[in-house]
């Protein structure tokens, strides 16, 4: 009976762990779109198995061996196996409220979850089967149970991804009637779409077209944030497109060659804006050539008479308007020296209060002004200012209306406070971007400059020398660097010490917080912080369960 009891309890411990352990999985599922294949890859990458649950098991199957099989020893075990868990539990931190993308129990993940549970609970009582059944002895019998245990505790991931399968029919009825519903809602209204894509300067973009275009045409639906997927952007138009809507920015995200024709036969492109073609997400696509024919998907999905504005200062950008010229292909920029350009700023200012400028369009001078900061984000609204020129509106009331662009959270971002100010650049980084923000960074007034940053990502063989690069760049016009994570630390402090940065200014931080930690001892009043991207949980360094 004590046997049963032991085991019993050690199992319930199991399953109370393996729950917590789940959803801690799940986390970074959701964060891989319940990808199967990149959810593997990530966990090997990581090395994300099991170690606490493991150490519990162990723990327990030894405590099993030594003692003897009396009931003292039992009722210990018994003890033993309680606390331990208990203590597991307790360490397992809830995804749900813990890190930086927090586990969003949407239905999709609860359904996952759920079935992946039920799973683990029919499994995990295998093991009192086996200490009730022949292998029944005290010892033995708890032995083995912690034998199977350990198999067990390294399995929630392959559970999550089991149920993931078995669920895949009914989630794509439901993500097909979704979609059936939003092609309904779309005939309906019938906007004149235009499409955003690029390498990077998507979002931005899309936010400055949106606006601009409500102010300077018509009433305009555009998803918000970095919704970029079909499923995302179904989501989107059944909850907030409406048939007073006039027009429609799409911002298209390409995972793979494919990606972005599937987003065009689903919202049909009138026009379209490229605002960049470049090395970014170069992992996914393997080669830069691979990227470019992604991107030109969108130029090949316009109609005839559709419009194309494209980024000149981009040079594959500027090759797609030449090969895939629709009626209107409008070039802007703000780099003349590559080739002529239909729309350009020149004389930028930067200061505290955003950016100042003069577009010139059509023989004409605007002079203008705008909140954002950066090249980059002046690009974009240049582009939108492109095209919503293209399609009708005064070029005199659109330049005037730049002044109300408000900038997107986290992409060069002044906030200044009392003590230690900081440029927010958080979001995502390029080569391009992170350039643009170290000639923010030296424009605008400081005691110090601190940039802080993991580095860049997705850039395949480029990675370590793009971020070598920018780490030279930083040594011109940084006071302290600090280096956040692992990822890309080789290739930041070779880019530092070889522009003879000095090493006691250089401060290696393990992650996010302990980057802050740094800026509160090191600080001091006037300082201003670049934050130069922010990896997510699935990037930043280790991952420990």
């Amino acid at each position: 009976m004590l046997t049963k009891l032991s085991t019993l309890i050690f199992v319930l411990g199991l399953l109370l762990f393996g729950y917590r352990r789940i959803l801690s999985y799940l986390r970074y599922f959701q964060q891989e779109e319940y990808s199967n294949r990149r959810f593997i890859a990530w966990i090997r990458e990581k090395w994300a198995f099991d170690r606490r649950g493991s150490a519990v098991v162990c723990t327990l199957g030894i405590i099993a061996l030594v003692l003897p099989g009396e009931w003292y020893g039992l009722v210990f075990s018994t003890l033993a196996a309680t606390a331990l868990w208990c203590i597991a539990v307790v360490i397992e931190q809830d995804p749900r409220t813990s890190g930086k993308l927090k586990l969003n129990m949407t239905q999709r993940a609860r359904k996952i979850s759920l079935v992946a549970f039920i799973l683990y609970a029919l499994v995990a009582f295998v093991p009192l089967a086996l200490s009730c059944g022949s292998c029944g002895g005290s010892q033995n019998g708890l032995a083995m149970t912690a034998f199977f245990a350990l198999l067990l505790v390294q399995s929630p991931a392959l559970f999550l991804i089991a149920s993931n399968k078995l669920l895949w029919p009914v989630e794509k009825a439901l993500q097909d009637s979704y979609y059936a519903e939003a092609q309904r809602i779309m005939r309906h209204a019938n906007p004149f779409v235009i499409g955003i894509t690029g390498s990077y300067g998507k979002t931005g973009a899309k936010a400055a077209l949106g606006d601009l275009m409500t102010q300077c045409l018509a009433p305009t639906f555009w998803p918000r944030k970095g919704i970029n997927t079909i499923m995302g952007i179904t989501r989107a138009i059944r909850e907030t497109l409406k048939p007073f809507h006039h027009f429609a920015v799409i911002e298209m995200g390409a995972y793979n060659i494919g990606s972005i024709k599937r987003l065009c036969d689903f919202t049909p492109p009138k026009a379209a804006l490229v605002t960049s073609v470049g090395i970014m997400h170069l992992e996914r696509f393997g080669t830069p050539e691979n990227v470019y024919l992604a991107k030109s998907e969108i130029a090949q999905a316009l109609p005839a008479d559709g419009i194309l504005v494209c980024n000149g200062d981009s040079p594959n950008a500027r090759r797609m308007a030449s090969e895939h010229r629709r009626a209107v292909t409008l070039l802007y920029g703000l780099d003349q020296s590559a080739g002529v350009l239909d729309c350009y700023a020149s004389e930028l200012a930067f200061d505290d209060e955003g950016t100042r400028f003069v577009i010139h369009w059509k023989g004409a001078r605007y002079p203008g002004r705008t909140p954002l900061l950066g090249r980059p984000a002046l690009s974009n609204a240049l582009g939108a200012f492109t095209m919503v020129c293209a399609l009708g509106a005064d070029p005199a009331y659109a330049a005037a209306c730049l002044a109300n662009l408000q900038p997107v959270d986290n992409r060069l971002v002044l906030d200044r406070k009392p003590f230690v100010s900081f440029l927010r650049d958080a979001y995502n980084s390029n080569p391009t971007g992170f350039e643009a923000a170290l000639d923010v960074l030296k424009t605008l007034s400081a005691k110090r400059r601190i940039v802080m940053t993991p580095g860049m990502i997705e850039l395949g063989e480029q990675q370590y020398e793009q971020n070598r690069r920018l780490a030279t760049l930083s040594a011109a016009v940084a006071d302290l660097f600090i280096i956040v994570g692992n990822t890309n630390k080789d290739a930041l402090l070779a880019g530092l010490t070889g522009a003879s940065f000095p090493i006691e200014k250089i401060v290696l931080a393990e992650d996010r917080e302990a980057a802050f930690a740094a800026i509160t001892d090191r600080g001091a009043q006037g300082d201003l912080v670049l934050i130069e991207n922010d990896l997510g949980d699935l990037h930043e360094g280790l991952v420990s369960f």
